[in-house]
Order: C-alpha cells, then sequence, then structure tokens
C-alpha cells in the first residue's frame, strides 16, 4: 500500500539519507575529535583555497540583499569567517559560531588585522548552543553536514530569530556532473538541499528556495589526472565502460594552454530563505 505523503516522517528520511543510521559510527560526521583534527589540518590555508566567494559573488550580494542592513545575526559554522567578514560590513553585529576553536582562531586573527570590530564568536556545535538573546537573522553556509536531528535544529533557529533565517548549501556534486549528465552516466549527489525545504515546510514554516548557478573553472596536467578524478566519483564498471567516450566529452568542452588543460563546470548552490 502506498504511504501517505502527510505521513512521511521527513526527519526519520533524513537520518537514513545522510548516514546516520549506519553501523560504522567513525569518522568525521560521528567522531568529534576526528573532526576537530580535520579542521586544525586546514585552518590556516582554509580561505585562501576554499573561499566560495572567488568563484563567484552572487552569493554574498543575495544574502546582503536578502539580510539588509544594521542586522544582528548569528552565523552558524562561520570557519575562518569568508563570509562572516563580507556581513560585518552592513551588519550591527555578528556572532560566529563554530565547532572547530582552529577556525575561530583563525577568524579572531582575521577581524583584529582589518579591524573589524562588530564580530565576537564562541566555540560550539549549534545543537549544545543555548543564549538568552534573539537574533535578527541566523544564517548557514554549508555548515550543517554534521547534525542529525534535523527538524529540531530548524526549529531551534525559527525561535532564536526575529526576522528569520538563511541556509546557504552548494549542492554536493562531483565537478564533472554536468559532463555526466549530458552523457546518460549516473553519478551520486548529496539530496540534502531537497530535504531541507521539506522538513521547513512540514513543520509549517514557509521556505523560499533559489538556485544560483556559476561557473568553476579546474586545471588538469593531463588526461591521466582526468581519468583519475572521474574513476573517483564513479564505480569501476562504470567508469571502465564510460572512459573513452566521457574523455572524449572532455577534451571537447576543455581548453589546452599552457601545457595543461581548462575546464569550466557549472556549480549550483542553493538558498533556502524564511522570513517572518
Amino acid at each position: 500500500m502506498m504511504q501517505n505523503f502527510k505521513d512521511i516522517d521527513f526527519n526519520s528520511i533524513w537520518q537514513e539519507t545522510m548516514g546516520w543510521n549506519i553501523s560504522d559510527k567513525s569518522g568525521r560526521k560521528f567522531d568529534d575529535q576526528v573532526e576537530s583534527n580535520f579542521w586544525v589540518q586546514l585552518a590556516p590555508h582554509y580561505t585562501k583555497e576554499y573561499d566560495l566567494n572567488k568563484d563567484t559573488d552572487l552569493i554574498a550580494d543575495r544574502l546582503s540583499a536578502l539580510l539588509g542592513t544594521d542586522r544582528t545575526i548569528l552565523e552558524i559554522g562561520c570557519g575562518s569567517g569568508n563570509f562572516t567578514a563580507l556581513m560585518a560590513r552592513y551588519s550591527r553585529s555578528i556572532l560566529g559560531l563554530d565547532f572547530s576553536p582552529a577556525m575561530l582562531a583563525v577568524l579572531d586573527e582575521r577581524r583584529l588585522a582589518e579591524g573589524i570590530g562588530n564580530i565576537r564568536t564562541q566555540a560550539g556545535k549549534w545543537e549544545d548552543f543555548t543564549t538568552d538573546a534573539v537574533f535578527d537573522y541566523i544564517v548557514s553556509v554549508n555548515s550543517l553536514y554534521r547534525i542529525r536531528d534535523m527538524q529540531k535544529a530548524l526549529l531551534k533557529m525559527q525561535a532564536y530569530s526575529r526576522c528569520g533565517f538563511i541556509i546557504v548549501r552548494t549542492i554536493q556534486r562531483p565537478f564533472f556532473f554536468d559532463l555526466y549528465t549530458q552523457n546518460s552516466v549516473a553519478c551520486a549527489e548529496c539530496p540534502d538541499y531537497q530535504l531541507l525545504p521539506l522538513l521547513l515546510w512540514r513543520s509549517g514554516i514557509q521556505a523560499n528556495v533559489e538556485f544560483i548557478t556559476y561557473p568553476k573553472k579546474k586545471h588538469f596536467l593531463n588526461l591521466a589526472d582526468v581519468s583519475q578524478e572521474m574513476q573517483a566519483d564513479l564505480t569501476a564498471q562504470i567508469f571502465h565502460e564510460q572512459q573513452a567516450r566521457l574523455l572524449q566529452a572532455f577534451t571537447g568542452q576543455a581548453a589546452f594552454t599552457d601545457g595543461r588543460y581548462t575546464i569550466s563546470q557549472p556549480r549550483t548552490t542553493v538558498i533556502i530563505s524564511v522570513k517572518k
């Protein structure tokens, strides 16, 4: 018998889809120490190598338009402050919450070096965070991947925000996702961006969903490096069967200059916003 849509528990589907029901609870998602160690290693060069604003300013511009000026903001998972520093230019104050003290140390150094006086930081998880304060807006940029009870986390955002909250999620797809799709080759993507609005709507919270697509450029020294990346994306069998066709598609789109291949592929970021 087909299940009624109204009876579907999307929070349970979130937990199952995001891997919370597996028996092996090792790795970054489940182990706080492993996660902490990961960010200790990445923190010193995160801003240089993983700043989303270097790919496009469309996301920062949309955040600015949604937030307005002179707002108090709580940013969940602020990291080294790639978006925090930008929001600070037009916000009254920002509390940056992050699990990693190493990342917050980088942000603290950055705000002191740049003379930013309206950012303060706090180490901790959103699940454990408590305060008597209410913020105008809560913002999360690519930072909710370790939350098990997502419905509770979203309702908490609703409770702690006066004007609403904004969740930015870059769709987790392989770099060559569009090339694979064009050639009818199946590959995995993370569906969290699909489940988050459903959880909000099911909770009675009106959420708006926007998609921002922009080019992401990447360089490869040779076709062996391209093959290596494709093989990591696909099963061994699919890659073996499709390798020649995919490499032909790649060379048809890539430019070869200065001894390397350069190709741009579309990347999509989803902005889920709630306005009270």
